[in-house]
């Protein structure tokens, strides 16, 4: 155990260091770290325990780390909630991108927002203050949130996968309604928050005295017995059903999409032209859904790494190490939007409409219209083309290519 923790009083860690080995097996296997682990480590003692030792000391975090880790996460906070709120908003305005992908891009941004509100602020105030401040009721929830909202996006992007997979390699084949896209995405939130509920349940707020005075309030886990037992198999079937798989699922899916996508002949009358317009478009849809799962899978994997090797004992806890890693983790929030904005001229194009900045004041319906939100590239009209006649090409090119040009490419 880590003599110096910034988050328990020096008399405090020395009291109770002993308590780490035993609990050192509590360590979570699953990148959806405990963030109540710098506690865990300790176990309230008699009151007299703490009254023979004088060195109480009020601050366990520097001012200067402090600053830091508000300005770190505030940058996460405000970033995030602007990104993906005006990702749902571009999506759900205009009714062209109304399709099965789009429900599925709304519900990974809404997970981003969930987790943006109801956990990242609340693990910010307990890192400053080194306490738990926000009561029962919150310690549950966040627990929760956090949990199931990345697990929800875990699944939703392996929904992506397989459905860009049905529309690719069986492109006449009935695209998946708004409907069947609603019913997977209740699925997906179900079958995460069967997982989460566990790590929600077990939580205790457990209150570190010194004499008559609370110095702590930890949000700690409590699972049955045997704790460690529990705790540990919760954490590998967790991390293997719903990191492991869906990220395996998603490899392998987007592999063979790849393949079909270099390999596959232009389909009906088209020109060369018209060729080399659909394989770019092709490959650019395929380059922004691959790039939004690896920036998720990224951020998560130095966490990932620190807690397996934190289980295994192979490291002694390090609170710098777990507050750089739980920082990058929680930023993946953050980074979708950028994406579809690199990867998408119709979205840049809309999100200069949404905050006023086109130098032409139209309505969004018109930029849409141009744009067709080719999500595989940067489809637009030829000068003086009429809308009726952008429709038409777009219609052409959606059948000859297997790919639909508009809102997602449903």
């Amino acid at each position: 155990m880590n003599r110096h923790m910034w988050f328990t009083p020096p008399h405090v860690s020395k009291a109770l260091r002993w308590v780490g080995r035993s609990n050192r097996t509590k360590s979570t296997l699953f990148p959806f770290h405990n963030q109540s682990s710098f506690h865990e480590d300790l176990e309230v003692k008699p009151t007299g325990e703490f009254e023979r030792d004088t060195s109480y000391e009020e601050e366990s975090l520097s001012q200067m780390m402090k600053a830091l880790l508000i300005v770190a996460y505030s940058a996460i906070i405000c970033i995030s909630l602007f990104g993906n709120v005006a990702v749902c908003h571009v999506l759900i305005k205009n009714k062209r991108m109304h399709s099965a992908t789009s429900l599925f891009i709304i519900n990974v941004a809404a997970a981003d927002i969930l987790i943006t509100l109801l956990n990242v602020p609340f693990t910010l105030v307990r890192f400053v203050s080194s306490t738990w401040v926000f009561g029962k009721p919150m310690c549950h929830i966040s627990h929760f949130v956090q949990h199931c909202s990345i697990q929800a996006s875990a699944l939703t992007f392996a929904a992506i996968a397989l459905h860009r997979r049905q529309v690719i390699m069986h492109p006449f084949k009935p695209r998946m309604s708004l409907v069947k896209g609603g019913l997977c995405i209740v699925v997906i939130w179900l079958i995460a928050s069967c997982f989460s509920v566990p790590y929600a349940f077990y939580q205790k707020l457990e209150r570190l005295r010194y004499g008559n005075k609370t110095i702590r309030i930890a949000c700690l886990s409590s699972f049955p017995p045997p704790t460690d037992l529990y705790w540990k198999y919760l954490d590998l079937s967790t991390f293997v059903l719903l990191y492991l798989l869906p990220f395996s699922v998603i490899s392998i899916t987007y592999i063979s999409v790849a393949k079909k996508l270099w390999m596959r002949n232009a389909i009906g009358d088209v020109t060369m032209n018209q060729y080399y317009a659909q394989q770019r478009k092709k490959k650019t849809t395929l380059k922004m859904l691959m790039v939004v799962v690896m920036v998720f899978g990224v951020c998560w994997f130095p966490l990932n790494c620190y807690l397996i090797l934190m289980s295994t004992q192979a490291i002694d806890r390090n609170n710098g190490l777990y507050f750089a890693f739980h920082w990058f983790a929680m930023s993946s929030a953050c980074y979708n939007p950028f994406v579809y904005c690199w990867l998408n001229e119709g979205f840049r194009t809309e999100l200069r409409a949404l905050l006023g900045m086109c130098s032409k004041k139209q309505p969004l319906r018109s930029v849409s219209a141009d744009f067709r939100f080719s999500w595989g590239g940067n489809y637009c009209c030829k000068q003086g083309a009429t809308t009726q006649q952008a429709r038409e090409s777009s219609h052409k090119n959606s059948v000859q290519t297997g790919i639909s040009i508009v809102e997602f490419e449903h």
